[in-house]
């Protein structure tokens, strides 16, 4: 373990090299696998530096605590990297670093690709993707709010950061800069608009995080359609003993449209894993086990 940390500016911060290390080490405990790249880049960019200094740190159980750099240091930083999600007074949020590492490990960008971010958020996901891809001109984020846009971009460039920063709607991608090796949601969405799919190249990868803790990743096919499964996020946590993962997965994928807890038994209570989606120009399938079999 490093005995010390190398602010910005040439301050040393002897507490957050334990601090980081904690941080890893949970995101490790709650995974089967973190790769050297994405652990490299959790490490060469320290969360606090995109956290705002007053916030919500949002708790497991559902509760919320507030965060204040100035008024209660010790509290503000065990915040930081105790792997909680925090969220700003102006609404935008910093996700726990657990659900950031998922869904990291799933697209997997490397040196060299481009990748588009739908959601620039407080700018720290936006960093790990420059530092994982090797150039931060091959890093395209949008972010729809335009004061939290102007923020994450104060933040990425304190951070040394440059990455193309685009203030609109992200459901429409940004064509000017495709294709894409990848793409990176960083906001739930039921339905994965057709132009990530459009815009990332045959072979590229499409992530998003999905309702109910869980996160979608599609490969684009050489056809112009995307297809894959499911994963759950290492923060999903059963609700109760009648809430196992695949409930509350299919719960979502029915949106109202059935009784979802029967259904999924009348299916052989099917772990998240079993459930794929297949997008097309024409809409969004939700199949179970092969895409034949649709369901939602």
């Amino acid at each position: 373990m490093r005995a010390s940390f190398r602010e910005r500016g040439g301050v040393m911060y002897p507490h957050i090299a334990w601090q980081l290390e904690a941080m890893i080490a949970a995101i490790v405990a709650r995974r089967p696998l973190l790769t050297r790249p994405t652990e490299q880049a959790l490490r060469a960019v320290p969360r606090h530096w995109f956290v705002p200094p007053v916030g919500e740190s949002l708790e497991g159980d559902g509760r919320s605590a507030l965060i204040d750099r100035e008024t209660d240091p010790p509290a503000w930083w065990d915040a930081v990297y105790a792997g909680r999600a925090i969220v700003a007074d102006d609404g935008c949020s910093c996700p726990a670093p657990c659900a950031v590492a998922d869904l990291l490990e799933l697209l997997c960008p490397a040196p060299g690709q481009r990748v588009l971010e739908v959601g620039t958020r407080t700018g720290w996901t936006t960093a790990l993707l420059c530092r994982l891809v090797g150039r931060s001109g091959s890093v395209t984020s949008i972010e729809a709010d335009a004061t939290v846009a102007e923020q994450a971009a104060k933040n990425l460039a304190a951070a040394g950061t440059l990455p193309h920063l685009i203030v609109g709607d992200g459901t429409a991608g940004w064509a000017e800069r495709a294709p894409y090796d990848g793409v990176h949601a960083t906001y739930s969405v039921r339905t994965v608009p057709y132009a990530w799919i459009a815009q990332t190249r045959p072979g590229g990868v499409v992530v998003a995080p999905y309702g109910g803790g869980h996160a979608l990743r599609l490969v684009v096919g050489p056809d112009g359609t995307a297809g894959g499964r499911f994963s759950p996020l290492a923060t999903t946590k059963r609700t109760g003993p009648d809430s196992p993962p695949g409930a509350v997965l299919a719960g979502h994928v029915l949106a109202g449209r059935h009784d979802a807890g029967r259904t999924w038994a009348e299916w052989g209570e099917p772990e998240p894993e079993r459930f794929g989606v297949t997008v097309t120009p024409g809409g969004q399938r939700v199949w179970l086990d092969s895409p034949e079999r649709v369901v939602g």
